[in-house]
């Protein structure tokens, strides 16, 4: 009942929101707003927002992207995407918004429910066929004209790299681990420092399409692991790197 009378506030908040022409943040009412999270008693103080409508977005979605955010919204961005496993959310990036945290405290993190999966509705397709105007709708309801970095996993990871192939000034750096991407040749034109961290037993993402994306990216740091051996590296590693 909670969530229905959330869902009915956001829906008067976008109308007004439309009718203003204006953004895109709604608080949202929930008596538990991080339900299937844990409890978060830290500094970082998370919690959850609905953006929308997103600009630039209209003539694909007019549905609102859930969010799971910590930190300050006026610090620098840090916008995480998770893959397309059927039970994937924002909360793929609880252990990393924590890790990443703890090294740099003076961030805005936003990790986003991609539309379709965990409490976003609409189209699963979205973050494939659109990226781009997807990403920066998010960026811009945050208030950001860029991102610090972009933050990818899997089909996250491709969905972050085409949408700074179509709009390179999203993000200042950009960080992957298990991606995957198609004609990664093309990535000789994202010039932002990239990060990509790939298992080599991991047959889903095959380190040979990593080792691809290391060559033709201008400025990558690049990372391989062997699960059986490192165990979770990335895990471990990802946040420091």
């Amino acid at each position: 009942e909670a969530e229905t009378a959330a869902t009915l506030r956001w829906a008067a908040t976008a109308r007004g929101l439309r009718s203003q022409a204006r953004v895109h943040i709604s608080e949202e009412v929930d008596t538990d707003p991080m339900r299937g999270d844990r409890e978060d008693p830290s500094p970082l103080q998370r919690r959850a927002l609905w953006l929308g409508p997103l600009p630039g977005c209209s003539s694909f979605t007019d549905e609102p992207v859930f969010a799971r955010v910590a930190g300050d919204p006026a610090d620098p961005l840090v916008l995480y995407v998770h893959g397309s496993g059927p039970r994937n959310s924002s909360m793929f990036w609880n252990n990393m918004v924590e890790a990443v945290d703890a090294l740099h405290p003076n961030l805005y993190h936003v990790a986003i429910c991609c539309p379709g999966y965990g409490r976003s509705p609409g189209d699963r397709q979205i973050i494939r066929s659109y990226p781009g105007a997807l990403i920066e709708g998010v960026i811009r309801a945050c208030g950001k004209r860029s991102a610090a970095a972009l933050v990818g996993s899997s089909q996250g990871a491709c969905a972050v790299m085409n949408a700074l192939l179509e709009r390179p000034a999203l993000a200042e750096s950009v960080a992957v681990c298990h991606p995957v991407g198609h004609a990664v040749e093309r990535y000789r034109a994202i010039k932002v420092p990239a990060l990509l961290i790939f298992d080599t037993e991991d047959a889903g993402h095959p380190v040979e399409v990593g080792r691809r994306m290391r060559e033709a990216l201008p400025n990558p740091t690049y990372f391989e692991f062997t699960h059986s051996k490192d165990g979770a590296w990335e895990e471990q590693n990802m946040a420091p790197e």
